[in-house]
């Protein structure tokens, strides 16, 4: 598969992550084979977005947004793409009020770069 091609089906594997399309079991690990793939998955804002949720521990999404100085909407887009990557999870609320509430379990993220041809 070229490198076009590959973007492509990222994307549109993004895109079905986000959706809710893919979920439970049948979630993929996420290759990244370029420098740009990784970039989309990881985003600066993205990378604060779980160094936040890790030291501040929000009750919600909305208590998030306020730390992170973003809108609530562009947040919760970001936490659905996250979500669904594996890369935080949603906890569900007893108060309907505050919904869900994201988490993240660990310290670090290690991404491996293969050098072989």
């Amino acid at each position: 598969m070229s490198d076009e091609a590959y973007g492509d089906h990222l994307n549109r594997l993004f895109d079905d992550l986000k959706d809710g399309k893919i979920a439970g079991e049948k979630k993929p690990k996420i290759v990244a084979r370029t420098p740009e793939d990784v970039a989309k998955i990881l985003t600066n804002e993205r990378i604060r977005l779980l160094q936040v949720i890790r030291e501040k521990k929000p009750e919600s999404i909305s208590e998030l947004a306020h730390f992170l100085n973003r809108r609530q909407p562009n947040v919760s887009n970001d936490i659905k793409y996250l979500e669904g990557s594996g890369l935080l999870e949603l906890e569900e609320k007893k108060d309907p009020v505050l919904h869900k509430k994201p988490v993240v379990n660990y310290d670090a993220v290690r991404i491996t770069v293969d050098l072989s041809c």
